[in-house]
């Protein structure tokens, strides 16, 4: 498929821009969290994560599909927030993009399970600590995260307790939560159904990994915290192999290209239709 380039108004997304600010706040905010906030932690269980031998409790939120049954299994979206909802007070991650995937317009497509970590301010996703402009990485070089390590424990954890259809696990973020899409996938291939990483950075040397995986990755054309150039490397390597991946580029965008990507009621209606390969050693 054919790369997407979109032209959006300015005038609308400043107003999206301007919601994502009220909804997540900055990096080191101290103000309580607003009433959106409030109202949407609320439909989410809080959680913390204690794992053996680490050195910080995840806190995570948990929305539990509305009129959930037991006897029914439900899709999971895994969402992995940027830098700014970075912390351990549970609520500051709890952006615009995930009141879209609790939403009922989104739910109303598919029932499903949205699990939203929060990773403290001295650990990341991707374990690189580096400072923007962000560039691709060789991972390799970059050992796993105790963020990442312990995701996936608390995702076995919703897993054991609640009928999760192994078939339809999907993980997406913006930004720092982009970069710790794209490891995810490469890191732990065969878990998720589809992934969609929006901004962020990658290791394109491991493409043949994920292949096969269909993803929708999304980026803006000016974005000058991570270079469009960085998603477009990654996109590259997986035609040569003959993946299916599906990239929209947005222009005259910057780094704030989820408020574009998360508003697009056509993403949630192709995340959904994915359905992945369950392997019985999972």
């Amino acid at each position: 498929m054919t790369s997407a380039r979109i032209c959006l108004r300015r005038s609308v997304g400043a107003a999206v821009v301007s919601l994502l600010a009220v909804l997540t706040g900055c990096r080191g905010r101290t103000a309580p969290p607003s009433e959106q906030v409030r109202a949407l932690a609320a439909q989410m269980a809080p959680g913390r994560f204690e794992g053996a031998g680490r050195a910080y409790a995840l806190p995570y939120r948990l929305f539990v599909p509305r009129g959930y049954q037991a006897s029914r299994a439900y899709p999971l979206v895994l969402y992995l927030h940027g830098a700014s909802g970075s912390g351990d007070d549970g609520v500051a991650h709890l952006s615009s993009d995930v009141a879209a995937l609790v939403s009922e317009r989104v739910q109303a497509l598919s029932a499903a399970f949205v699990l939203a970590p929060q990773c403290p301010r001295d650990d990341e996703w991707v374990n690189r600590h580096d400072r923007p402009p962000f560039a691709n990485y060789l991972q390799a070089n970059v050992p796993e995260s105790d963020a990442s390590k312990m995701t996936f424990e608390v995702l076995e954890r919703v897993r054991a307790r609640y009928n999760v259809d192994p078939s339809r696990l999907y993980v997406t973020g913006p930004s720092m939560g982009g970069s710790g899409t794209w490891d995810f996938i490469t890191r732990h291939p065969g878990v998720f159904a589809a992934a969609v990483p929006v901004t962020g950075v990658n290791d394109p040397s491991r493409a043949p990994v994920i292949a096969g995986l269909p993803i929708w990755a999304f980026h803006g054309s000016r974005d000058a915290i991570s270079s469009a150039a960085n998603t477009r490397a990654m996109v590259e390597a997986l035609r040569r192999l003959g993946s299916p991946v599906r990239f929209t580029e947005f222009e005259a965008v910057g780094h704030d290209s989820w408020t574009h990507a998360y508003a697009n009621l056509e993403l949630y209606r192709w995340l959904f239709a994915q359905r992945g390969r369950v392997d019985p050693r999972r």
